[in-house]
């Protein structure tokens, strides 16, 4: 997604079978850029990366996003993840000369019906915050 490298066995676990899939991304405004993962034709996953207050905490932004019911908290407060859904705070070091007061943030929704994982989206919002964070994004 936007030339940011992901391990593809991570988003395995919530694309639904079928017989092509493809990539769709977007920039719908100055902070946000997002990839709609498509199976057959229907949103099965969408990943965003998106510019917000640095003040603000993973389940601030959550409230912004469908999926993220029953949603879990890291003891370091990065993280809120569900089955279906999920946030990731990079580390303070990832800074944007663009936008020096902002924090860059990971969200992960699931729109493919059956596939809810906790677990797996725990793993994945971590490897995609961690993939966000190496890159030129936050630069």
């Amino acid at each position: 997604m936007f030339g940011i490298p992901q391990d593809s066995d991570l988003l395995t676990a919530f694309l639904p079978g079928g017989d092509s899939a493809t990539s769709k991304p977007l920039s719908p405004n100055g902070g946000t850029k997002r990839c709609d993962v498509i199976v057959d034709g229907d949103l099965a996953v969408r990943q965003i990366q998106t510019w917000w207050s640095g003040g603000e905490s993973a389940s601030n932004v959550a409230a912004a996003y469908d999926k993220m019911d029953d949603s879990r908290v890291t003891d370091d407060g990065r993280f809120l993840y569900s089955g279906t859904g999920a946030v990731g705070k990079t580390a303070t070091s990832c800074k944007s000369s663009d936008r020096p007061d902002q924090s860059l943030y990971a969200v992960v929704q699931v729109f493919a019906p059956g596939r809810s994982d906790s677990d797996a989206m725990k793993k994945l919002i971590a490897a995609y915050t961690k993939a966000l964070e190496d890159s030129n994004e936050c630069r």
